[in-house]
C-alpha cells in the first residue's frame, strides 16, 4: 500500500493537511494502532500526517489544586512512571500498566488510545469516571471541550470527525476524601484486549464512611465505554457495606451493552462487570478513606 506521508511543524499546518485530504489522510500520535492496522489492511489512508513534531501536543502538567494536563502525543510511559501522577490518579496508572507491553508504551500516547476509539481502549474507562475533558480543535479550526465520556461514538469513530485533532486531555483535581482505581481482565496478564474493564472514583463524606459522589465507568462492554449511572445513583449517601457492594454491581451488569464475540460470550462479559465494579469500588472506598486521613491530620 502506497500513501504520502507529512510531518507538519504546527497545528495549523497538521490541520490544513488533514481538510486537504478530505477524510482520506490519517493523523499520526504513537502509531501503535494506525500502523497495524494498515498492515493488515483494516483501514487504507492516502497519506498519514505524523502529529509528533507539534510542541503543544507534547508534554504533561500536574499542579496541586489544578488537576492534571496530558499533551495527545506524550508517550504513556512518560506518565505511567511519574510519581505525581500515580499518587494523585492510581487508575490512570493502572490502565497505563496494563497497555502492550514497555517497549510498546514507550511510542504509544493516551491520545492515540483515545483516537483510535475502541471500545476496550485502557485509559477511557479511569478518564471518564475521573470526570477528565478532552481539548479538540475541529475540522473548522474551532477549539472546543469535551467530556471523555461524550468523546466517543461509536466503534473507531469519535467527535473528531475525518479532520478534528485531540490536543489534549484534562483532569480536574479530585475532590477532598476522593479514592479511584481501575481493573480490566483479560486471559493473559499482558499483551492482550481487555474482555472488560472497570473504573470507579468515590468521593466520602466528611466523616469517611458515606459515598458523597461516585462515577462508574465501564469498557469493552458496548460500542463505547459507558458510565454506569444506576449503579452510581444506587451508592450514594450509603456505606459501600459488602450488601451495598454487590448491590451497585448487579445494577452495572444491567446496564452493560456486551456482545458474543472471539474473546468471551456476552453472559460471560456481563459476569465480568460485576465482579470488577464491586472491586473498584472497594479499592476506591479504601483509597478515599486513607486520603481522608492524610487530609485531616
Amino acid at each position: 500500500m502506497r500513501f504520502d506521508y507529512f510531518e507538519p511543524a504546527t497545528l495549523e499546518e497538521a490541520g490544513e493537511l488533514l481538510r486537504e485530504g478530505k477524510g482520506a489522510r490519517k493523523p499520526l500520535a504513537g502509531g501503535t494502532d494506525i500502523v497495524i492496522q494498515l498492515r493488515r489492511r483494516v483501514v487504507r489512508t492516502q497519506g498519514l500526517v505524523n502529529l509528533k513534531r507539534i510542541p503543544e501536543l507534547w508534554g504533561w502538567a500536574r499542579e496541586p489544586g489544578e488537576g492534571l494536563r496530558l499533551g495527545a502525543c506524550t508517550p504513556m510511559r512518560d506518565l505511567e512512571t511519574a510519581a505525581a501522577v500515580g499518587e494523585r490518579f492510581p487508575s490512570i496508572t493502572e490502565a497505563l500498566r496494563v497497555v502492550g507491553s514497555l517497549q510498546l508504551r514507550n511510542i504509544a500516547s493516551v491520545g492515540g488510545n483515545l483516537c483510535n476509539a475502541s471500545p476496550s481502549a485502557d485509559t477511557a474507562p479511569p478518564l471518564v469516571a475521573l470526570g477528565a475533558t478532552a481539548s479538540v480543535r475541529t475540522p473548522e479550526s474551532r477549539l472546543e471541550t469535551v467530556p471523555v465520556e461524550n468523546f466517543f461514538e461509536g466503534p473507531g469513530a469519535s467527535v473528531l470527525g475525518t479532520g478534528g485533532l485531540l490536543l489534549a486531555v484534562e483532569v480536574p483535581e479530585p475532590a477532598p476524601c476522593t479514592g479511584d482505581a481501575f481493573e480490566r481482565f483479560t486471559p493473559r496478564s499482558a499483551m492482550d484486549i481487555a474482555i472488560a474493564s472497570a473504573a470507579a472514583a468515590v468521593t466520602l463524606d466528611a466523616a469517611g464512611e458515606r459515598v458523597a459522589a461516585a462515577r462508574i465507568a465501564l469498557g469493552a462492554v458496548a460500542p463505547t465505554p459507558v458510565r454506569a449511572l444506576r449503579a452510581e445513583e444506587f451508592v450514594l449517601e450509603k456505606e459501600l457495606t459488602p450488601d451495598v457492594v454487590a448491590r451497585a454491581g448487579r445494577a452495572a451488569m444491567d446496564e452493560c451493552q456486551p456482545i458474543d464475540d472471539i474473546r468471551g460470550s456476552a453472559a460471560y462479559r456481563r459476569e465480568l462487570v460485576g465482579i470488577l465494579v464491586r472491586r473498584v469500588l472497594r479499592q476506591a472506598m479504601e483509597r478515599a478513606r486513607a486520603r481522608s486521613e492524610t487530609e485531616t491530620v
